[in-house]
C-alpha cells in the first residue's frame, strides 16, 4: 500500500533485505525515485550507519553513464537514507543495496576490530570482482528477485521515516560576500591614496598611458552612431531582453544587483548573462565560459533546427548533448538534465527549441562546475531559457 513519507508520495516497499529497505515513490516534482534506508533498529548501530555512509561515497565515486543520479543523501538523519532517480534504463538504488549486502551480513550487529577490517577488505575485493563481471542479460533497471527471507521480514518491513532534505548552509556565501566587500573597500582606499599622492605632480590628462578598454569580449555596450554603420546593421547584434519571461527549470533567477556580465555575439538569436567572474570565449555558434582557472565550465550555444523542426529533426540535436536522458517539459520544447553523482561536482544540460517568425532554432547549455556554483549555474540555465523563448513568434 502506498503512503506519504516526508516530502515523498506514493511510497511503497519493493524489497527488504534484513537491515535495508528499498522503496519506490515520487518526489515533490512528480519524478519517480527509489529510497534506500536503514530500518529503525539498524539505524541505532554506528557500524551499520558507517557502512551505509561508505557505500554511498563509493556510489558517488564510481557512478557512470549507466547509473541513475543520487538526488538526496541524508546520512546524519535519525534514520539515514539515500534517494536515487528511478529510470528503467539506468541502474538505481539496487546497485547500492547489492554493494551493502556484499560487504557484510544483512542482519545483526556488524563485527568490529581488526578481524572486521580484514573481513571488510575481503568482501570489498569480492564485490569488485563481481562488479567487473558482465552485466545480467536483463540490463540496467532489472534486478534479480531478492532471496527468500523470514516470513516476519516479508510481512513487517522496517518503518520508514524521512524528513525533508536539508538545505545547503548559507554560512559560506555570507563569509565570501563579507570578504569581497572588505577587499573592494581596501582597493578603493588604496587607489584614492595613490591618486592623491600623484595629483599635485602631474596634471590630469598628461599621462602617456592609454585608457583601458572596459568592455568585455562580446559584451553588449553602447556604441556611437557612426560606429554602428561600420559594424553592420544593429539587428545583427542581439540585445538582452529585459521583458523576457521569468520561467525556471530549477534553482533561481538572476536578480537586480547581482554581479553579472551580459554576453552577446554577432548574428546570434539571443544574448545571455553569466556571473561576473566567468570569462567567455566564442567558438563558432557556441561560447565557452570558465571560472576557477578552468575548473568550472559552462558552454552556451545554438543551432538552426532544420525543416519544420519536427520531432525527427529535434531528436538528433537533443541527443548530441551530454548527461542523457533529459527530462522534457512544455510539450517537448524544453528538456533538462541534472547530475550530482560525482562528489563536489555539478553537471547538467538544457535544451530549448524556439520557433520564430522566420525559422526555428535550438538553444542549449551544458555545465560541469564545482558543486558550490550549482545555484549560479541554474541562473545561467534560466537566463538562456527565458532569453531564447522571448524570441518566439
Amino acid at each position: 500500500m502506498s503512503r506519504t513519507v516526508g516530502p515523498y508520495e506514493d511510497v511503497a516497499t519493493i524489497r527488504v533485505e534484513g537491515a535495508y529497505e528499498l522503496c519506490e515513490g515520487r518526489d515533490q516534482n512528480g519524478r519517480p525515485v527509489q529510497i534506500l534506508t536503514l530500518g529503525s533498529t539498524s539505524s541505532k548501530d554506528p557500524a551499520r550507519r558507517g557502512l551505509l555512509s561508505d557505500t554511498v561515497a563509493w556510489a558517488y565515486a564510481t557512478a557512470g553513464p549507466d547509473d541513475a543520479p543520487i538526488m538526496v543523501a541524508d546520512l546524519e538523519a535519525e534514520q539515514p537514507y539515500v534517494v536515487v532517480l528511478h529510470d528503467t534504463r539506468l541502474r538505481g538504488a539496487d546497485r547500492i543495496m547489492d554493494r551493502l549486502l556484499a560487504l557484510g551480513p544483512a542482519t545483526g550487529p556488524l563485527p568490529v576490530g581488526p578481524a572486521a577490517v580484514a573481513q571488510r577488505a575481503a568482501h570489498q575485493l569480492a564485490a569488485a570482482q563481481r562488479s567487473a563481471a558482465p552485466a545480467s542479460p536483463a540490463g540496467p533497471g532489472h534486478s534479480s528477485p531478492p532471496p527468500a527471507g523470514p516470513v516476519s521480514a516479508q510481512l513487517s518491513p522496517p518503518v520508514l521515516i524521512i524528513a525533508a532534505p536539508k538545505r545547503r548552509s548559507q554560512l559560506t556565501p555570507i563569509l565570501i560576500g563579507i570578504g569581497s566587500v572588505v577587499l573592494i573597500l581596501a582597493l578603493v582606499v588604496g587607489a584614492w591614496v595613490l591618486w592623491s599622492g600623484t595629483g599635485d605632480d602631474e596634471p590630469p590628462g598628461d599621462s602617456g598611458a592609454e585608457s583601458p578598454d572596459n568592455a568585455a569580449v562580446g559584451e553588449v555596450t553602447d556604441a556611437p552612431s557612426d560606429a554602428a554603420e561600420d559594424d553592420g546593421p544593429a539587428e545583427q547584434m542581439p540585445q538582452w531582453d529585459e521583458e523576457a519571461p521569468d520561467e525556471r527549470v530549477g534553482g533561481t533567477l538572476f536578480e537586480t544587483g547581482d554581479a553579472t556580465q551580459t554576453v552577446a555575439y554577432e548574428n546570434w538569436p539571443f544574448a545571455f548573462k553569466v556571473p561576473g567572474e566567468y570569462s567567455c570565449e566564442p567558438e563558432g555558434q557556441s561560447a565557452v565560459c570558465t571560472a576557477d582557472e578552468g575548473g568550472s565550465e559552462i558552454r552556451i550555444g545554438w543551432e538552426t533546427c532544420p525543416g519544420d523542426c519536427s520531432g525527427s529533426a529535434r531528436e538528433p540535436l537533443r541527443e548530441a548533448l551530454p548527461y542523457q536522458p533529459l527530462v522534457e517539459a512544455r510539450g517537448g520544447d524544453i528538456a533538462v538534465a541534472e547530475r550530482t553523482q560525482v562528489f563536489d561536482r555539478w553537471r547538467g544540460s538544457l535544451s530549448v527549441f524556439v520557433t520564430t517568425a522566420d525559422d526555428a532554432f535550438h538553444a542549449w547549455v551544458t555545465a560541469d562546475v564545482d558543486a558550490d556554483r550549482s545555484e549560479e549555474t541554474w541562473q545561467v540555465f534560466n537566463d538562456v531559457l527565458n532569453q531564447a523563448i522571448a524570441k518566439a513568434a
